[in-house]
């Protein structure tokens, strides 16, 4: 089958699939090599019900901004199922039918994330859709976790992507070729010299905005192709510093509501760490949701973006 799926339709989507946890926690194997986790000292049952809470919060906000969310209950019992971007997405091609991808994860656990009855769920609430499964990559130790791994920019057909265990050159290449999408892969640094464990944590590109953490791109040449590439794109650049990528300012997401109006996904954190200057350009380009989520960003290491799978536009 043809998975040529770039360029796509839309950049953003109005439509987003969440994981409802059942027993969010944290993962000691996942926090290997992710820096943004932090082992938590309370009881487990409060920790999964703070969770639970903070996703419920986050749901509410997205409905009512006008954002279509499918919620799937877990039932598996796995501690970071509250990301689903990062085993499945979902592509509508200019030309041709939706293409489902599942993808190689880096831990054990996290495989057993990958779910039939979730793309069940959606070829039902969504229509058929092809399946470009590259999960086999992991037997051979490549790595590519999803919207995690890929930022996208869906309309110009160009995938970014930080090398880091999460995040193997031999997966990209293979997901670009696999799709169409033209690569930009380098090496991103936190302020401790450690690989950063996911692209979308430094980067978010939108219909009309991009935020970046440039600073952290180890090379200066591809820090510079980086921005000329979300410049070229037609994106307003925001920079943000690395102080700011701690708070998950780059982990935001643009989707869209009902009428195809930007809707901007956000924690509260990220929301606070961004400059008054940059809150105006994020008001003025569309609304802004933003949720409490404190425990799975510490305990998950994750934030909004990391918990909404797009499934593309009505």
């Amino acid at each position: 089958m043809d998975f040529q799926i770039s360029p796509e339709r839309y950049q953003t989507a109005s439509r987003v699939l969440m994981i409802r946890p059942s027993a969010f926690g944290y993962h000691p194997q996942a926090a290997s090599s992710n820096a943004f986790m932090n082992e938590p000292s309370g009881d487990e049952a409060k920790i999964a019900s703070l969770a639970l809470n903070e996703f419920n919060g986050l749901v509410d906000g997205l409905q009512g901004a006008g954002v279509d969310v499918l919620v799937y209950q877990d039932t598996k019992g796995l501690p970071d199922c509250v990301f689903p971007n990062n085993w499945m997405s979902w592509h509508t091609p200019q030309q041709g039918e939706p293409v489902v991808v599942t993808y190689p994860m880096c831990d054990e656990l996290r495989r057993i994330e990958r779910s039939d009855e979730v793309l069940d769920l959606l070829v039902k609430s969504l229509g058929e859709a092809g399946h470009l499964d590259l999960s086999g990559l992991e037997d051979d130790g490549e790595i590519l976790e999803g919207t995690g791994s890929l930022v996208l920019d869906r309309v110009n057909g160009v995938a970014f992507g930080c090398v880091s265990p999460r995040t193997t050159m031999v997966a990209f290449d293979a997901w670009c070729d696999e799709t169409g999408y033209e690569p930009i892969v380098f090496e991103a640094l936190d302020s401790d010299g450690g690989r950063i464990y996911h692209t979308n944590v430094l980067l978010s590109v939108g219909e009309r905005v991009a935020v970046v953490c440039s600073a952290c791109i180890a090379d200066a040449e591809d820090r510079d192709r980086v921005v000329a590439a979300l410049k070229a794109g037609g994106h307003r650049v925001i920079e943000i510093s690395m102080a700011q990528m701690g708070s998950f300012c780059g982990n935001i997401l643009e989707l869209a509501d009902r009428d195809g109006n930007a809707v901007f996904a956000m924690s509260s954190r990220a929301w606070g760490a961004f400059t008054a200057q940059q809150q105006q350009i994020l008001h003025e380009a569309g609304t802004v949701v933003q949720a409490a989520i404190p425990t799975i960003e510490d305990v998950g290491g994750g934030s909004v973006r990391c918990m909404i799978a797009e499934l593309g536009r009505g």
